[in-house]
């Protein structure tokens, strides 16, 4: 090799290890992210670090947040080997529970924003303290059973914690070992709970589920030789690459009307209908489930934006890998659509509705996509919303951010 070539390729490296924590070591973080690429969070840094807005106010924000959350969590019970769930809360183990879910994400993405290693180690010792758990039964119980609480707090609260250790890819901090160790977890513990929730269910829950299912098949998809056990509804193994295209596939057949997609939908009509009405979450308020609007601002809207600002994770993850077969996704006679999911809410011609503070954090990342006017007017007139976001479409305002004010 000539002098110039090293001295350009020795340049090369130095760059690299400052600027670009996630190719230290040889490991590289997935190059466009789950939701949220740590490309894209080196050039949020640098604006906000500049003064350019909404990038300064969001990183403020944001790192506000996640400070207050790192300190109320040394108040955190710690976690139980064997998690027992109470009364069937979706905040129990608090380490599952949305704030969980958002300390160790956001973490992760407090590092690569301000390179400061106290966030890394939390994203890490938050993950490996979830990999030595296991059990998920409903304290009512003395045995697990299908259709626990702890399925849905998994394919909720812990999928987050997946987005997290992408993040981490390539600290020195995140070895071979730890990756290692939280990859067995998500193999043996996690995936064939939230698997058969992916199988099983048609409304927010499976929703969850097959995201959850199809991320922890993508995260494992290094490990060639090992097989997902799924043991309910009917007993499966697949290679990772075959669960993650089976799971992907579940979460369209979900969004569809027809008699072999109903799933466990306890109503006569299931999927997102023409106009955009998602049933399996109507019916949990008074609205009619087949109705031209939702006439009121209960039970079945929220769960309606809950079952959309899943979806909305999901098909921001694919639309990274090039997949946007779940944001464009219609069937021939106008069902099935995540698009119109969204207008059914926010731009119906009868009565629309404002997504709350949390979960308009997926619509930063749906607009990003469809770039339609409706979803822009509805962030000018209903947002900025929190920082953090929902469940799983999280930080949506800092990762996709918009000059809305």
């Amino acid at each position: 090799m000539k002098p110039i070539t090293i001295i350009l390729t020795a340049a090369i490296l130095i760059f690299i290890n400052r600027v670009c924590p996630e190719h230290r070591n040889g490991q590289i973080a997935s190059p466009k992210g789950i939701l949220v690429s740590t490309t894209d969070l080196s050039k949020i840094k640098e604006m906000a670090a500049s003064g350019l807005e909404p990038h300064s106010t969001n990183v403020d924000l944001f790192l506000h947040y996640i400070d207050s959350l790192m300190q109320a969590s040394t108040a955190w019970p710690l976690l139980e080997d064997e998690v027992v769930i109470s009364d069937r809360s979706s905040n129990d183990p608090i380490q599952l529970s949305s704030i969980g879910g958002k300390l160790a994400y956001g973490s992760a993405i407090a590092w690569h924003l301000t390179g400061n290693k106290k966030y890394a180690d939390k994203a890490k010792n938050l993950i490996l303290d979830l990999s030595r758990t296991h059990g998920y039964r409903n304290a009512e119980h003395q045995d697990f059973h299908w259709g626990a609480q702890g399925i849905l707090n998994l394919a909720r609260g812990g999928t987050p914690y997946i987005y997290a250790a992408d993040l981490l890819e390539g600290w020195t901090g995140w070895t071979k070992n730890d990756k290692l160790k939280y990859q067995i977890w998500l193999r043996d513990v996690m995936y064939p709970k939230v698997a058969w929730a992916s199988r099983t269910r048609k409304n927010n829950w499976g929703v969850a589920a097959s995201f959850s299912a199809a991320l922890i098949s993508y995260y494992l998809m290094d490990q060639k030789q090992w097989k997902l056990t799924e043991i309910s509804p009917s007993p499966k193994k697949m290679s990772p690459k075959d669960a993650f295209e089976s799971h992907n596939e579940y979460q369209l057949g979900r969004l569809k009307t027809s008699l072999d997609w109903k799933m466990d939908a306890k109503v006569a009509l299931w999927g997102i209908l023409p106009n955009g009405a998602i049933p399996e979450e109507i019916r949990r308020g008074k609205d009619p489930i087949d109705g031209d609007y939702l006439p009121s601002s209960g039970s079945g809207t929220e769960y309606t934006m809950t079952h959309i600002e899943h979806l909305t994770a999901h098909a921001e993850f694919l639309k990274r890998l090039g997949d946007n077969s779940l944001y464009d996704h219609v069937e021939s006679d106008g069902s099935g659509s995540l698009f119109q999911a969204y207008m059914y809410v926010i731009h119906n011609p009868i009565k629309s509705h404002c997504f709350t503070k949390n979960r308009i954090n997926a619509l930063y990342m749906a607009y990003n996509h469809y770039k339609d006017e409706a979803m822009l007017n509805s962030l000018k007139e209903c947002g900025p919303g929190n920082i953090s976001g929902q469940r799983l479409a999280l930080f949506g305002r800092l990762t996709h951010p918009l000059n809305i004010h």
